[in-house]
């Protein structure tokens, strides 16, 4: 028999508050490892069990892999329904949106997203008396920043003639390529929505519940406000831990929202069940420093160890790499965890890539996971637009891209003509150079164009044939065997698990599904499952995920905090702390088995070259820059322990 609901649940507890709660307004701010993904599971097992019908129930959260695990917790209810409920990313349920039909015809836009490098011919494409393509890229960041904070609808936000030229201009190529911009499937579909009060969409589901809301901009809460108008809201989050200013999030939307939603309930979930004691009193120290904040002190479980937590200091970044590798052998030889139990955060790439390569040498297995790794070179990204070509052969931006890559300005001048004419007879610029090809039109100066474009078609006609005779041969292709290519090999051996036998459903509905898969997941690169290796990403990264063995390495206070210049430093200063703590408490601890162990690193020496590398300031090439631990170690005051060489921790673990 089914457990009920509200089996084990303390009626005390915040968990049970927030399951059982009827408002049709609720807040809950959840601080890291408090359990509101276990609370979020039995309110959904309540609304099914009362006959809630699960496919009127919609579940929003940040990231796909957030999404994913969603999904995946509430089919394990063991509720009948549960697998029919509604859970995905913003993006994604966007996406689905304005991909209908009707959609499409009534707004004249396609939901085909830009991927960063996709931007490029696309501004280069632009008139020059926007300045040149770092001109072009900032004025198009302020476009993107205005909507992600819906400025653009403030009838008084201040636009100059240029600015008016240049959005009209953009929007007349991404129209003409039928494509968009992230942040403008946000706005599109707010506007549908706004503008469409009796759509069904707005109908569509009776309870939304939206877990990381702290994480979402402006324009996203308020896509959510419009999809939720009819129907039932609950918003979790914590504005502790948002940590996305870079994608204009606002945490401000979850500090006002029992002011900005009337008669609006709240829950607080402020006990952390998932980290040792010490991290938990440390986390909760570091974050009070933060002004402005909504849930309070962190409290431990009790029932938790303390954990070992250490704080250790090198000479040199190659001293720390070498002395944590090290430690994370050894520690892996004496059976305490599994490389799967390890998570290495480091603040740059290049810092995590050279720890990988440490930990490889040394016989373990471990993967990097940073934000641009997937097509990390010109070939992978010439590869994967080819892909699309096979999967789509109409798709203007890939054909775009290809057809002016590796050429300074992407031949924008040869391709100016191309468009002109395709636009003025109503074809189709594939359409154009085929009928140039078969000689039943010229156009002057595009020889180069149409070149590259039979190249282009060769080269699709040989993957076509790979893919339908040889699968290994095919993924070969597109992903050659090196250590560049392996996220991208991941993804496609992930996608054709996914998409299942190219017999069963035939050879195009297969190559699509294929590209779907794969363009969601290299658009929007999560976290990945801790199978077999030490994972080592971001901080950014990290969130959603937890480890019994955390290392942050080189925490140093040039890079935590990384202060950008022209920015506000102190509210910088406060989102950093913010990363810092979210990065801390990924730490997992229990009562009975391991403790939990953190480990933060830094050194006081940098060479010149990977001082200027990792864009710290006042770097000198030859001269070694001298450094220190982040300002944040302080900011843990009594709560911590004291820091010690790292090759006096080594000798400890020996």
């Amino acid at each position: 028999m089914t457990a009920k609901w509200n089996e084990g649940l303390d009626e005390n507890s915040s968990a049970y508050r927030f399951a059982a709660d009827t408002s049709k307004t609720i807040r809950v701010v959840a601080g890291p490892g408090t359990g509101k993904s276990f609370a979020l599971r039995r309110r959904v097992a309540r609304l099914l069990e009362q006959g809630q019908d699960p496919k009127r129930i919609l579940a929003v959260t940040f990231t796909r892999t957030a999404a994913q695990d969603l999904k995946k917790e509430i089919h394990e209810i063991g509720v009948d329904g549960a697998d029919k409920v509604s859970a995905r990313t913003l993006h994604s349920l966007c996406f689905s949106i304005l991909h209908r039909e009707s959609i499409i015809q009534n707004t004249g836009r396609y939901p085909r997203p830009l991927l960063d490098f996709e931007i490029t011919p696309m501004l280069y494409d632009l008139d020059y008396s926007y300045g040149n393509i770092n001109e072009k890229r900032k004025r198009l960041r302020a476009f993107e920043s205005a909507w992600a904070r819906l400025q653009s609808e403030d009838p008084g936000y201040p636009k100059d003639d240029i600015d008016r030229k240049f959005e009209k201009e953009l929007k007349t190529w991404l129209i003409t390529h039928k494509a968009m911009l992230f942040g403008e499937m946000i706005i599109e579909t707010y506007h549908y929505l706004k503008d469409n009060p009796m759509c069904p969409e707005i109908s569509e589901f009776d309870h939304v519940l939206v877990d990381e809301y702290q994480d979402l901009n402006k324009a996203e809460q308020a896509v959510i406000d419009l999809l939720a108008s009819e129907s039932f809201i609950a918003i979790i989050g914590d504005d502790d831990q948002s940590i996305y200013s870079f994608k204009y999030a606002n945490p401000e939307g979850i500090r006002e929202f029992p002011n900005t939603h009337p008669n609006c309930d709240g829950v607080d979930f402020d006990q952390c069940r998932r980290c040792p004691k010490q991290v938990v009193t440390m986390a909760s120290r570091l974050i009070s420093n933060n002004k402005n904040r909504t849930l309070g002190e962190l409290y431990p479980f009790e029932n938790n160890q303390n954990g070992n937590i250490h704080i250790i200091q090198w000479d040199t970044l190659e001293d720390e790499i070498e002395g944590v590798s090290k430690i994370i052998q050894n520690e892996l030889f004496e059976k305490n965890v599994c490389p799967e139990d390890i998570l290495i955060l480091a603040p740059v790439r290049k810092i995590g890539l050279r720890i990988r390569d440490e930990l490889v040498k040394r016989g373990v297995s471990a993967k990097s996971y940073f934000r641009d790794s997937a097509l990390s070179n010109d070939i992978l990204k010439n590869n994967f637009e080819l892909f699309s070509l096979l999967a789509n052969p109409d798709d203007m931006v890939s054909l775009r891209y290809l057809l002016g890559c590796g050429n300074p300005n992407y031949k924008k001048t040869s391709y100016k003509r191309l468009l002109d004419y395709s636009i003025q007879q109503e074809i189709s610029i594939r359409e154009t150079l085929e009928r140039c090809i078969e000689g039943k039109i010229r156009i002057p100066n595009i020889t180069t164009l149409i070149n590259t474009y039979k190249s282009i078609k060769e080269r699709i006609e040989r993957l076509k044939e790979k893919c339908i005779n040889c699968l290994d041969d095919f993924i070969e292709e597109l992903a050659p065997s090196n250590e560049e290519s392996d996220d991208f090999k991941n993804i496609l051996l992930d996608a054709i698990e996914e998409t299942g036998d190219i017999n069963d459903i035939g050879f195009e509905d297969w190559i699509k599904g294929i590209y779907n898969y794969t363009v969601e997941k290299v658009s929007y690169p999560d976290s990945t499952d801790s199978s077999d290796h030490v994972r080592i990403m971001s901080l950014h990264s990290s969130k959603g995920l937890s480890a019994k063995y955390v290392v942050v390495m080189s925490a140093i206070d040039d890079l935590m905090p990384r202060i950008e210049n022209g920015s506000d430093s102190k509210k910088q200063i406060e989102e950093q702390r913010r990363l810092f703590y979210v990065a801390i408490t990924r730490c997992k601890g229990s009562k009975d088995n391991y403790p939990g162990t953190l480990i933060i690193s830094s050194f006081i020496s940098l060479s010149g070259s990977d001082a200027l590398n990792f864009g710290i300031s006042n770097s000198v090439p030859y001269q070694n820059k001298q450094v220190r631990s982040s300002r944040f170690i302080r900011e843990f005051e009594d709560t911590a322990p004291i820091s010690k060489r790292g090759k006096t921790l080594i000798k400890q673990i020996q």
